[in-house]
This record gives structure tokens, sequence and C-alpha cells, in this order.
């Protein structure tokens, strides 16, 4: 028992209230030299220990160690030695090393001359109340830190703002303090009685928040999410409003934006919202239209109502679902069902919704109705495919055609081979009847030195005739050979007449054949002109057929190909 406790039963008021404090108060008795004589329960309580654990013991053992060994530590109790009185918060270690927070007094007790005795001290558990404090401190530097805050008194002028608040106003303290609230608000807001309404609600104690609209400094438009409140004086009375508010122009803009991006696409586009079980909860008015419903015949219903019945039992509309409600995405060409049956095609997409955990938990669905260009599109298929056919018959034929152009080449060749060949043996034939021509005139010349001398020997036996006739009887048998020569000459002078006519007749008839072969070889030279002409074009007209077959084959493949993706275009 303390020496407080010792004084039960002495019966004085004062030793009643010291009593009093033993109880309420944690208390222990220290020697001048800072050893532990003795403390009360409370004390032992609050640090943790039994009195014979701290008994003897230094005061520093309650005592941070650093602090301990510190000159302000030593001045502490040559202070109290000296009698001086101390009164703080103090931090100290319980057991375990817990810390323990106390407001204290330490109390000189002193002797009839007045020296210092021992050392009382009386203390009362803060821990709880300085944490609360420390977080309450930690919570404000760290709104102080992400928060604009603003102090403004109850006529709206302000009285403190921090760096967060100045910063994003774009001014300096001393452009604000002592301003009224309204620099920051439209004039045209200011002079309105929402804005009068809004400070008298204020100055009755009332809390106020939301977003709001401010001017900042060159009149720079700035978004607050923002709480005003009122503080309470000690009557309860408000005497100030803080402000806290944090900067969302840029999320209000984004906003404003993807509600303006909304609205177009919910003007422009069939929308619907459906729950994971592809129940129906909202459609807009395209929707409804699309379809041919009313809204409140399709809210409540299940998806499979626009399906056809045989896809909605089947496997992969189960799997439609699955897949949705697992997040993910769907974009494409769906046929559905209107009212009465009325098929519909839409070019959709299925959006799965996230919330704040990344979890779907709806679908919105964004659809284009298509109808019309999908009938165009059955219809250009059926165009397409017709097309097809009459570009698969023209290349056939431009087939054929090329086939029967090259055999027709073919013949003009060999044709012309032909008639190159003629050419050559008439102008050979030529050649020889020149050479038979130049033959006959040379033996026309012969046929003339034969005359000459047949001419020549009737004259030589004309003479030895008359010289026979002059020798007589002598010359009787040179005058019979005479004859007999005269008669050869005679004979080769006729012969030689008819060798000149034969020979003539032969260069007549070799002069005809001259003609014919220069008429045979001008014929022969205009059908090779001809023929080569002709085999020319026709080579050219092979080379264009076979262009046109290519340039067929390819339309007959390129349309293929466009039936082909206009059939799949789903």
């Amino acid at each position: 028992m303390t020496w407080l406790g010792k004084l039960r039963g002495v019966g004085t008021d004062s030793e009643a209230r010291l009593l009093s404090l033993d109880r309420s108060l944690a208390t222990i008795e220290f020697a001048m030299d800072g050893t532990v004589l003795d403390a009360n329960a409370n004390f032992l309580a609050l640090m943790g220990y039994e009195i014979g654990e701290v008994r003897g013991k230094h005061h520093r053992m309650f005592v941070d160690p650093v602090n301990a060994e510190s000159e302000a530590y030593k001045v502490f109790w040559q202070d109290l030695r000296q009698g001086r009185f101390q009164s703080a918060e103090y931090k100290r270690i319980g057991r375990g090393g817990r810390e323990v927070w106390i407001q204290a007094t330490y109390n000189p007790i002193l002797d009839r001359r007045g020296r210092p005795l021992r050392i009382v001290k009386f203390a009362t558990d803060v821990t709880a109340e300085k944490l609360r404090n420390a977080d309450f401190r930690g919570q404000v530097e760290a709104i102080n830190k992400s928060q604009a805050v603003a102090h403004l008194a109850m006529d709206g002028t302000f009285l403190d703002v921090n760096d967060v608040f100045l910063k994003l106003f774009g001014y300096e303290q001393a452009d604000v303090l002592g301003q009224n609230h309204r620099m920051f608000v439209d004039p045209t807001v200011a002079e309105g009685e929402d804005y009068t309404a809004f400070w008298q609600k204020l100055r009755t104690g009332e809390y106020r928040q939301g977003e709001f609209k401010r001017v900042a400094k060159g009149q720079r438009e700035v978004w607050i999410q923002a709480s005003y409140n009122p503080i309470l004086d000690m009557d309860g009375r408000p005497f100030k409003v803080v402000k806290f508010a944090s900067d969302v122009t840029e999320a209000k803009m984004r906003a404003a934006d993807h509600g303006s991006q909304f609205e177009a696409i919910n003007r422009s586009q069939a929308i619907i919202q459906f729950d994971l079980n592809g129940h129906v909860l909202d459609a807009n008015e395209h929707f409804c239209n699309a379809m041919g419903y009313r809204l409140s015949e399709i809210r409540g219903r299940h998806h499979r109502m626009f399906v056809d019945p045989a896809y909605a039992a089947g496997k992969a509309y189960n799997e439609f679902w699955q897949r949705l409600r697992r997040g993910e995405f769907f974009s494409a060409i769906f046929e559905r069902v209107g009212r009465n049956g009325r098929r519909v095609s839409i070019q959709a997409s299925y959006n799965p919704i996230l919330d704040l955990n990344g979890r779907p938990f709806k679908v919105v669905k964004y659809a284009t109705d298509v109808s019309r260009n999908m009938e165009a599109r059955a219809r250009a298929v059926g165009a397409t495919a017709q097309t097809l056919s009459n570009v698969q018959s023209v290349a056939a034929a431009a087939e054929r055609m090329s086939v029967t152009v090259s055999e027709i080449a073919g013949v003009m060749v060999r044709s012309k081979d032909a008639v190159d060949g003629i050419h050559g043996k008439a102008h050979i034939a030529d050649q020889a009847q020149i050479r038979l021509r130049a033959a006959a005139q040379s033996m026309d010349g012969v046929v003339q030195a034969i005359t000459k001398i047949a001419e020549q020997i009737n004259l030589l036996a004309l003479n030895a005739t008359i010289e026979a006739v002059r020798a007589g009887e002598a010359g009787k048998g040179f005058a019979i050979v005479a004859n007999e020569v005269k008669s050869l000459a005679n004979q080769a002078t006729s012969a030689t007449a008819r060798i000149l006519v034969e020979i003539t007749g032969m260069q007549e008839v070799s002069d005809d054949v001259a003609n014919t072969l220069s008429s045979i070889t001008s014929g022969v030279a205009a059908v090779q002109e001809f023929v080569t002409q002709a085999t020319n074009s026709i080579e050219e007209q092979s080379a264009v057929t076979r262009d046109i077959s290519v340039s067929m084959q390819a339309a007959a493949i390129d349309v293929r190909s466009i039936g082909e993706g206009l059939s799949a275009w789903a």
C-alpha cells in the first residue's frame, strides 16, 4: 500500500480526498534517486507488473531506452530532486514493450524544512485518447494531402485553405483569405435564390454535399465533389464551415462524354438489357419497334422469346449464355423472331457489364436492324449465281472459240506452207522455161547457120553443074555428083525449114508457158500474201481469244468468290 493508502482511517477531509485519488489514479512513489518505493494496484495494472517486479527498480524501466539516456531525462530528475513539480503527457513502456501514454504529475514531497523526501506520481491512462487523437491527426493530414480543404466563417468568408485547394483553383493564399465564397461561383448562380438558401441551411447547421460547378482563376470551369460541414461550438451552435472537396472535372467531362455517346447510341441503335439468366431488364424504343413489341410485353421475359424455338432448345444456345455469364463478348449478324413470327435480321453485339469487382452482372445488347440489307444480300446472292452461270457459259464458249481459232490457225499455217511450196515450184518452172526459151533461141541460130551452109552447098552444086557442062563428057560424073549434092542441099534446106517451123512453134509454146507461169506466179504471190495476212490475223485473234478465255475464267472465279462472300455474310 502506498503512503496515500496508509492514510486510510485517519479521518480528516484532506486525507479522504487523498484516499479517493489513490483509488482512482495510478500512483507510484520514488526515492529521490528514482528508485521505486511503492505503487498502487491501478499503476501495476496499467503497466502490467506485480509489485515485486518493480519495487527497488529505477524509474527508467518504464522509459524508452533512448529517452532514458538522453540529457532531457537527466534534467527531468534533477528538477525533481530540487523540488520542482512536473506535469505533462508522457510515453511510457509497460510489460512486453507495450506503449502506454499517461497524463501524469510528478510531485516532490517535502519535509518540515522544505527538503524533498520522495516523489509521488499521479497518472491517468490516456493511451486510447492519444491513439484516437493520433488517428484523427493522421486522418486530417491524409485529407489535407489528398483533398482541397477550406475553412469559412458563417458569412462565407475564407478563414483558411490548404495547398490542394489553392492548386485546384489556381490562386495564392493571399488572394483567397478574407474573400467571400461567391468568388468561386458563377455570378448568375451567386445571385440566385438557391445559393442564398444553401448558405442559410449551413448557418442552421445543415450538412450539404454534392457535385458543384465552381469557377477557378481565369474563369476556368472546375467541377468538385464536396461536402460543406458546419462545425459546432460547445453550445451546439455553428461557428464555422469546413469544406472538403475533390476535383471531379475530368470524371465529369468523361461522364458527360460517355453520356453524350450513350444518348447518340440510344437515338440510333436498338438497345436491350438482360440479367445474367437472360431475362429482359429494359429496352429502348428502337428495339421495341424493331421487334414489334411494347416494353411492358417483354420486360421480365426471357431472351428466347426472340429466338427460333429449335435453336433455343439446342446446346449452342445454352453455351451462348454460359459464355456471356463468363464475361465473353459476342458480335455478329443474328436472325431473331419478332411479333407474329416475323423474321428480323440484326447486326448486334452482346456486351457483359462488369461490377466493381470485375464480375459480370448484366448483359447489354446493341443492335441494328439489317433485315433489308439481308434481303438485298439474298437478291445479290441470286443475281451473283445467275451472273456466275452466264460468265461460266461465256468462259466455256470463249474456250471453245479459242480451240476452234487455234485449229483454224493450224490449218492456215499448213495452207501457207503449201502455197509457199507452190510458189517455190512455180518459180523453179519459170526458171526452166527461161532456160528453154534461151535454148530455143540458140537453136534458131543453129538453123540459120545450117540454112546458110545449105545455100552455099547449092551454090557450089550449081557451080559444079556449070563446070560439068563445060567439061562435056568428062564432066558427066562430076555433074551427077553435083546433082546429088544439090539434092542433099535442097533436102537439108527443106529439113532446116521444117526445123525452123518446129522451133518457132516451140518458142510460141514456150512464150505461152512463160505467160501462164507468170500469171500463176502472180496468183500464187497474191494467195501467199492473203494467206500470210489471214494467218497473222488468226494468230492475233487466237491471242485475243485466249486473253478473253483467261479473263472470263478469272471473272468466273471472282464472281464465285463474291457469291461465297455474300453467302457467308451472317
